[in-house]
């Protein structure tokens, strides 16, 4: 049987760089929080040996590079080290994240894939092996795998499952994709000063914020237009390194009436924040989440 996997979208409720860490990598301290909104995916098990990536916009996509492709293919290597395996895969992407929004769409994306090939090839990989694949394709995959809304530390690697009130939260989503290589870059010739370390315990009883706001409302000034509108009405941050601008609200209503004083022109969403991904409930539901 096939089934429309949840690939959730998440917040950086707060980030902070703290230095580097090996191999030239930024040390940070962030906060993920899942939201009941994201891309969904359906896979298809061949016996072709060929991953194949389908999305209803584009038909066929072919690239190499893209995550999903790479993600099903690690795990093929990985579990078929020896011998071209002649298991595939037909993966069907329903695309609702934006790209460069900030929202972890790719990083999620992987880790579905990830997971949801690891039971139908009947690899049967527990999930700190998953994890440690996942970080290979990227920084926030792992938590995606991990299911928790987590502190993260390292480069976003070492996760602590934190459960924290489950906010509602008014999304702006400018029509600006950014990348999360070329912040970080910018980031690095730009600031002088690192935040400090600090313990989980104090970052959660001070305000949030994230460092790359500066940055971010610096190289695409646009931005601030959308913050102009959104800070009028709550405390508003930007999330990961990307152009997704949000506030968070204690009822859905309140968060669906300041939405209602946005601008038309300017999209916007609501959503929920969870503490546990909506692929693991769907897992859960399904007694197949691997531990």
């Amino acid at each position: 049987m096939n089934y429309q996997w949840p690939s959730p979208g998440k917040l950086n409720l707060f980030l902070y760089i703290t230095g580097y860490c090996a191999s030239d990598y930024h040390c940070l301290q962030t906060l993920f929080q899942f939201i009941d909104y994201g891309d969904s995916i359906e896979v298809l098990v061949t016996d072709s040996g060929r991953i194949r990536l389908f999305t209803e916009m584009n038909g066929l996509i072919m690239h190499r590079d893209n995550l999903i492709v790479r993600a099903a293919k690690l795990l093929q290597h990985y579990c078929w080290p020896d011998k071209k395996s002649s298991l595939g895969a037909d993966i069907f992407l329903n695309k609702v994240l934006p790209i460069g929004s900030g929202l972890g769409g790719a990083s999620s994306n992987a880790a579905t894939v990830l997971m949801i090939l690891n039971q139908k090839w009947r690899c049967y990989l527990n999930k700190n092996i998953l994890m440690r694949l996942g970080l290979m394709l990227g920084s926030d995959v792992p938590v995606f795998i991990y299911g928790y809304s987590s502190f993260a530390e390292g480069i976003g690697d070492v996760l602590t499952p934190v459960f924290i009130p489950e906010k509602w939260y008014l999304l702006v989503i400018p029509p600006i994709s950014i990348s999360t290589a070329a912040i970080f870059q910018m980031y690095k010739l730009k600031s002088r000063f690192y935040s400090p370390y600090r313990s989980m315990r104090e970052l959660l009883s001070l305000s949030f914020s994230n460092d790359f706001e500066e940055i971010v409302k610096e190289i695409f000034p646009e931005i601030k237009i959308y913050f102009k509108h959104l800070s009028q009405y709550a405390f508003t941050r930007i999330t990961g390194t990307g152009s997704c601008i949000f506030s968070e609200f204690n009822t859905e209503n309140l968060a669906y009436q300041v939405q209602s004083y946005l601008p038309s022109w300017m999209k916007s969403i609501v959503t929920r924040g969870i503490n546990l991904s909506p692929l693991h409930q769907k897992l859960l539901k399904y007694n197949t989440l691997v531990l």
